[in-house]
């Protein structure tokens, strides 16, 4: 989503993995990730998340697509990455509109592997974005060195921020890091309108989370509320 006023619009969808159980219950990405790291098979499901991933962005039609994938997978961009590649051509998307994100569980050990993965993605014409910043294994004192396009602010530190003290200062961190670095800050697992509010006032103009919409399975083309401008989607 994305913010303007009081106006809030939707810029962009997240495409999200999940699996089915012969039950039918839900599989989570985690016990997915697990289980293919488990069997050495994390190329072959991170390839099969990203060209299905991207199956499905052609149906968003011109808004941004916020795709996911595991760093540690791919040994070498241009050749893991050129089906991929391929398939947005073939597809007919706009490469920029769409936005690679490293999934925050994938620790990466030589960040500059990492680089020369994005700077791929960013040479075919792609964006990119580091999510969970602020926690976990993409820091904020990374950003300056992958200089991402976007960086999301960890849902850690946007629930209940108008409470704590120590979240609203990682939020202005944050923007202060994207600010000198050029990128674009974005807050994420935004549930709360009084949340909202205050990281609208800090000067963040993206979000994403539960209070625009939860997860589905097609994509949410307008908001129920009055509105319009400052919103991720996801599907």
């Amino acid at each position: 989503m994305k913010k303007n006023g009081d106006n809030l619009k939707i810029i962009g969808h997240e495409i999200l993995a999940r699996g089915i159980a012969e039950d039918g219950s839900t599989i989570s990405p985690f016990h997915m990730l697990e289980a293919a790291r488990m069997r050495n098979r994390l190329f072959s499901l991170d390839r099969a998340f990203r060209l299905k991933a991207v199956e499905n962005a052609s149906a968003v039609q011109e808004k941004m697509v916020f795709i996911n994938f595991i760093p540690t997978a791919i040994y070498a961009p241009e050749h893991c990455l050129s089906t991929t590649i391929e398939l947005i051509d073939k597809l007919g998307i706009n490469p920029g509109n769409v936005v690679f994100e490293v999934v925050e569980s994938d620790e990466v050990q030589e960040l500059g592997h990492l680089k020369n993965i994005l700077n791929h993605y960013r040479a075919s014409g792609f964006q990119y974005a580091l999510d969970d910043v602020g926690t976990g294994v993409n820091h904020i004192e990374k950003t300056d060195y992958l200089q991402p396009d976007i960086v999301k602010l960890a849902r850690e530190y946007v629930d209940g921020i108008t409470e704590d003290t120590i979240k609203q200062e990682a939020a202005h961190a944050l923007l202060n890091t994207a600010a000198r670095t050029g990128a674009r800050a974005l807050s994420e697992g935004v549930e709360r309108k009084e949340d909202l509010d205050m990281l609208a006032e800090m000067g963040y103009e993206l979000f994403q989370g539960y209070y625009f919409a939860k997860p589905q399975s097609k994509p949410v083309r307008a908001l129920e509320e009055a509105g319009g401008e400052r919103c991720l989607w996801r599907a």
